[in-house]
């Protein structure tokens, strides 16, 4: 979501004289994964954060790539990402059997979508977003890189 769109969202929601007791602020408008991700691919391929464009692999893939990159890190290294690596192991089991189902309800992993009708309510700038662009990625890459996230 646009910066400018969750301050907004912000000051207009909770400036109300009776406030709401949470806002989910998450982009009403899905896009498929791969409509996101490739975007995202060749900013880094521009940012020089990878010198070819990244492969597309399932979550399950990527999750066996993650361990067997991992398999050379130290006991204590590891003892403090297994958790994640559980958590991780668990969305991938959910993320096939919602691919099996046919069911797309739900985000990568059987994240649940998250409830906007309070935020679409306070704020109609939220109700007008339009669907995520490859200028919108951009964007956030760029910003990443200005904070030194890929040195």
């Amino acid at each position: 979501i646009p910066s400018h769109v969750i301050s907004n969202t912000i000051l207009v929601a909770f400036t109300k004289e009776e406030p709401p007791i949470a806002v989910n602020l998450v982009h009403l408008r899905l896009i498929m994964w791969r409509t996101f991700i490739q975007p995202v691919v060749d900013a880094l391929v521009e940012h020089k954060v990878t010198s070819y464009p990244l492969p597309f692999v399932s979550f399950s893939e990527w999750l066996k790539k993650l361990e067997s990159s991992a398999k050379d890190l130290s006991k204590e290294t590891m003892k403090h990402i297994i958790r994640l690596l559980n958590l991780m192991h668990f969305m991938a089991r959910l993320d096939i059997a919602i691919r099996e189902s046919g069911e797309m309800g739900s985000k990568v992993g059987g994240v649940a979508s998250f409830a906007t009708t309070i935020a679409e309510h306070v704020s109609p700038i939220m109700k007008e977003l339009r669907l995520l662009s490859s200028a919108d990625v951009a964007q956030w890459v760029d910003y990443l890189a200005a904070m030194g996230m890929f040195q």
